[in-house]
């Protein structure tokens, strides 16, 4: 492992260990933060956009986030711009989802997650590189059956999340790893 994706990497593992730490304090506040999650069109919840990521309703729910969690942002690491990455999957499927979802609190880290694989898959379409092709082998192989929770639609899941989520994911490679990229230097899109 390079520095580089060492450095990256390093930034998930905060972002997993301040997941843990607010379950932690959840936990012993008995749930209380939960109030910290997403009601979609309710503006004064509005920084739930951020925050819904944070929050899980119990441990198994953090727990089936964590795995993912850290081994698709170690992939993401790898091919780099994971703070960008990860900031436009969570406001963007944050924002959806207040925007679009279904009334009631939605929050989990699946969004995140499940961003993370379709930024993966996307960068292989997009990059076409040896490298972006594998990891996207790698991110089908092992986590393929992610595909399946973007049509589970029980009310104890928040399928718009994933959803959303995906889309965010996808949108992120597009900006990253795609044909079209804004550059800075003139502040315009360009080829």
């Amino acid at each position: 492992m390079n520095k580089q994706v060492f450095k990256d990497y390093q930034f998930i593992l905060w972002l997993f260990s301040i997941m843990w730490l607010v379950e932690m304090i959840n936990l012993l506040l008995g749930d209380k933060l939960n109030v910290l999650s997403i009601y979609p069109r309710v503006p004064e919840k509005l920084y739930g956009i951020a925050t819904m990521h944070f929050f899980h309703w119990n441990l198994t729910h953090i727990l089936s986030n964590s795995l993912p969690l850290l081994f698709l942002g170690f992939l993401v690491s790898n091919l780099g711009k994971v703070r960008q990455v990860t900031l436009l999957i969570i406001l963007l499927s944050g924002l959806m989802v207040w925007l679009f979802a279904r009334n009631g609190s939605h929050a989990g880290a699946s969004a995140l997650v499940i961003g993370y694989w379709a930024y993966l898959i996307s960068c292989a379409i997009f990059e076409r590189s040896l490298k972006s092709i594998l990891i996207a082998i790698v991110t089908a192989v092992i986590y393929g059956g992610i595909v399946f929770s973007l049509i589970d639609f029980r009310s104890s899941i928040s399928f718009e999340g994933h959803m959303f989520g995906f889309i965010s994911g996808i949108i992120s490679s597009w900006l990253w790893h795609g044909k079209i990229q804004y550059n800075h230097k003139n502040k315009r899109w360009c080829k």
